[in-house]
């Protein structure tokens, strides 16, 4: 059965202020949003608002959708996490819709809603391969996600079916000549049309108990597929996106951070 949760309004919060602090009944483990009276999900973690990464995603967004056009535009988060990048775009005028699998993932998405006063901030508990039973969006947020897929080719070809303007993403990418140690990837392979190599998620026979307590997992799918790099950018083009960039700027340093080099992992805009 579709979970919808819609929230209502929060008054507007001055991140420089100091926030008293309140514990939700399920730990957070990424975001740190800024609740309706001032409270954080993660004392002593940077605010989700304020990370490069938030910043840049709304400069792309203000490019597409200027705030004065804004009321009515439409954008999903897909794999919504905890839900903090989704609330930030409730609070910059959109209706935001996060969509998230797992129990406890929605739960603390369920709690956030619960203290704010956002009546444009929605939460759906679905399989984002299911994204296709829903109305198009102006604009789809994918972060953190497309690498945990095993068919990230065809994914993205619904997302260009479900974006009537704009995707923007952010992801792990493969290779061609090197893998990270620190990622257990395996050879270079051709895979749902492209090139990419393997990542194994979790045990082939995993019970779905397992599954659902690996938060930063996949979920449906024990391996998962990271495209080459040059290959998910054609991925896009075919897709029916007619332009798609990189935008570098999500780090706080172009020369002296070293995360998309590190990471394999970079933020682009793909335009229909």
């Amino acid at each position: 059965m579709l979970i919808l949760t819609a929230a209502v309004v929060a008054p507007a919060q001055s991140w420089s202020e100091e926030p008293t602090m309140k514990s939700p009944a399920i730990p957070f483990t990424a975001h740190n949003i800024v609740l309706g009276d001032g409270t954080l999900t993660r004392p002593n973690s940077p605010v989700t608002a304020d990370e490069p990464v938030t910043r840049a995603v709304m400069r792309s967004l203000d490019l597409f959708f200027p705030p004065s056009e804004r009321k009515g535009k439409t954008i999903v988060d897909l794999g919504c996490l905890e839900g903090g990048y989704t609330v930030e775009f409730a609070r910059a005028g959109f209706e935001a819709t996060g969509m998230e699998a797992r129990e406890q993932n929605f739960e603390r998405c369920d709690f956030v809603a619960s203290q704010l006063a956002l009546p444009n901030l929605h939460f759906v508990r679905d399989d984002v391969r299911n994204l296709g039973n829903y109305a198009p969006f102006d604009a789809i947020f994918c972060s953190g996600l497309l690498y945990h897929l095993d068919r990230p080719a065809t994914y993205l070809r619904l997302l260009a079916q479900q974006a009537n303007h704009l995707l923007i993403l952010q992801t792990h990418y493969a290779l061609p000549d090197s893998t990270p140690a620190h990622f257990s990837l395996s050879e270079l392979t051709e895979h749902d049309g492209y090139q990419g190599r393997w990542y194994r998620e979790f045990p082939e026979h995993a019970d779905q108990r397992y599954i659902e307590a690996l938060s930063w997992s996949a979920y449906g799918n024990p391996r998962s597929f990271w495209l080459e790099r040059r290959h998910l950018i054609q991925a896009l083009r075919d897709a029916g996106f007619s332009t798609v960039y990189e935008q570098p700027d999500f780090v706080s340093n172009n020369v002296t951070d070293h995360y998309i080099e590190e990471q394999y992992r970079s933020l682009f805009v793909a335009v229909r």
